[in-house]
């Protein structure tokens, strides 16, 4: 019995791998799953409040061999020890920091990848170069590729989906990628989640870490949108600097097209798209609140909110500006759900997973229309 459960190890628990894990124990009948694994990697006191609540919620624990007995010292005793967890998990998601999880396929990952159990492994938007760069409804088609699904999946960075709604909502699923002249996105980032304790006072100005594309988030767009056969490099830059505020990013794009179009086209195509809500609110910690008054655990998880107060159409229709709000890890969160179902999807070619998405997820706490 034990060997047809469904498991999914969880690894990591900051901003991302806590919500993901809360809001899998929640919907894990409605995803097909038996059992949460949560790896916590450092035994500390002030966690210890937060396991327990994953225990009474269900969920199994792991950890390290040799830091049981500190977890035990503190009051947290493992369900599993690492290595048992990694042999049961059918999927695993890596929600660690920076580039921590392309070590743990380098230790752990790539050696049970090719076993009958393991579907596949997700990992998050620093693990550059973990697996195929994806986002929800922008490249889900690259997942199967020449009947072979991916097994090693990497979620791309908030902000890099927010850049990819934008452009797929007013050019790339309409016109296609040859009407598009270039795109501007200048991101002001926050600089924490209400959740951690770092912070800046003043406003951090990002350098270009990429010569053609600028900051890390344009040059992922263009990643992602190569798996989709998209020829050639489009005419995309983006800036990204920090500011010292705990809500939503912020960014304001402008776009300039070969063709035209009008103001009241442009907002209907952002009205027209499910994953991207619209909002009249000018302040993102207004708009971060309504994600916390009727989101899911506070979480927006649609890919954008867009200040349709803001949207201006110049030189005759073919230049787009205006700004946007990123649910910060919301529409990584989104993603990542979308990239576990498509892994346990067990349907020959990878019928079933999508259709599962928009029930479980398309409305509301989860999607908002407007905010």
């Amino acid at each position: 019995m034990g060997e047809k459960m469904t498991r999914v190890l969880i690894v990591g628990t900051g901003t991302i791998g806590q919500p993901l894990a809360k809001a899998a124990l929640e919907l894990k009948s409605q995803l097909g799953i038996d059992e949460i694994i949560i790896l916590k990697n450092t035994p500390r006191v002030e966690d210890v409040g937060m396991v327990r609540r994953f225990q009474s919620c269900g969920a199994k624990i792991c950890a390290y061999k040799e830091k049981f007995s500190k977890f035990v010292q503190f009051g947290m005793t493992p369900d599993y020890d690492f290595e048992t967890a990694l042999s049961l998990a059918n999927v695993i998601i890596d929600c660690t920091k920076d580039d921590l999880a392309l070590k743990m396929k380098e230790d752990f990952y790539f050696y049970r990848h090719h076993t009958q159990k393991c579907r596949g492994f997700i990992a998050q938007g620093g693990a550059k170069g973990f697996g195929i760069p994806f986002a929800y409804n922008i490249n889900n088609k690259a997942l199967y590729w020449s009947g072979s699904p991916h097994k090693f999946i990497q979620v791309v960075s908030c902000n890099t989906h927010n850049i990819l709604a934008i452009l797929q909502t007013l050019v790339l699923a309409h016109e296609g990628p040859n009407y598009l002249e270039s795109g501007r996105f200048y991101l002001q980032r926050r600089v924490s989640d209400v959740s951690q304790k770092k912070g800046i006072i003043g406003i951090e100005v990002g350098t270009p870490s990429d010569p053609k594309f600028g900051s890390h988030q344009a040059a992922d767009a263009m990643a992602v949108l190569r798996t989709i056969s998209v020829r050639g490099d489009l005419d995309i830059h983006s800036r990204a600097h920090k500011s010292p505020n705990p809500y939503m990013h912020v960014i304001d794009f402008n776009l300039k097209l070969k063709t035209s179009l009008t103001l009241a086209e442009a907002t209907a195509r952002f009205w027209e798209n499910p994953l991207t809500a619209t909002t009249h609110q000018t302040m993102n910690n207004v708009v971060f609140s309504a994600g916390r008054d009727w989101g899911h655990f506070g979480r927006i998880l649609n890919q954008t909110v867009v200040c349709l107060p803001s949207l201006e159409v110049l030189n005759g229709g073919r230049e787009i500006e205006g700004t946007c709000f990123t649910p910060q890890d919301g529409n990584s969160l989104l993603s990542s759900f979308a990239a576990l179902l498509y892994l346990l999807d067990g349907t020959e070619n990878k019928s079933e997973w999508r259709e599962k998405m928009k029930n479980i997820f398309h409305r509301l706490p989860f999607i908002f229309e407007e905010v």
